[in-house]
Parts: C-alpha cells; sequence; structure tokens
C-alpha cells in the first residue's frame, strides 16, 4: 500500500478569506474517492491549533500502489481540484511511503 501526504498553506491575506478557502478545498478533496476508483481512503484535516510554521491542510491519501498513485494525479477531477488548489494555495509539500 502506498500513502500519499502533502501538506498546504493558504495564500489568503485575511482569516475570512482563508476559511471560506479551506472549505471549499476541503470539501473538493472530500469528493474525490466518489469519482476515483483507485482511492481506498481519503482523509483530510484542517489545523486546528495555530502556532507559527504550522501548515493549514493536511490530505492523506492511500492507494494500493504507484500506479493507482498516478492513476489519481492524471484523473479529471483531480486535475479539477488542482486547479483550485493553484489559485489558493502559497506553498505543497508531499511526501508518498509505502505502508
Amino acid at each position: 500500500m502506498l500513502r500519499h501526504v502533502v501538506l498546504l498553506r493558504m495564500g489568503a491575506e485575511t482569516q475570512a478569506e482563508r476559511s471560506d478557502d479551506l472549505g471549499r478545498l476541503k470539501e473538493a478533496l472530500e469528493a474525490l474517492p466518489g469519482f476515483i476508483s483507485e482511492v481506498l481512503s481519503l482523509r483530510v484535516g484542517v489545523n486546528s491549533v495555530f502556532r507559527p510554521g504550522n501548515w493549514d491542510l493536511a490530505l492523506e491519501v492511500e492507494f494500493a500502489d504507484a500506479d493507482s498513485l498516478e492513476a489519481y494525479r492524471v484523473h479529471p477531477a483531480h486535475q479539477k481540484v488542482l486547479s483550485l488548489i493553484d489559485r489558493v494555495v502559497a506553498d505543497r509539500c508531499a511526501v508518498d511511503y509505502l505502508v
């Protein structure tokens, strides 16, 4: 099994914009398993402890293997979410590891 973990830092300058962007992004990400059969599980967490250096959103997705991750990456539903990410996210980091 392969776990894909992504951390996102939002680009909004106000807390109201950040909250709105986080809500839209969380909803879009959580809808992906309904469109992409390769997703075995998907969890989205929004930061609730505001300390310097914390990221705003964590995404954890599990796949059977690297081919399934690639199918997810290029899937049109994921590409649509990526267009939202490109508009509202300032920074991203990710790791993919075997479990």
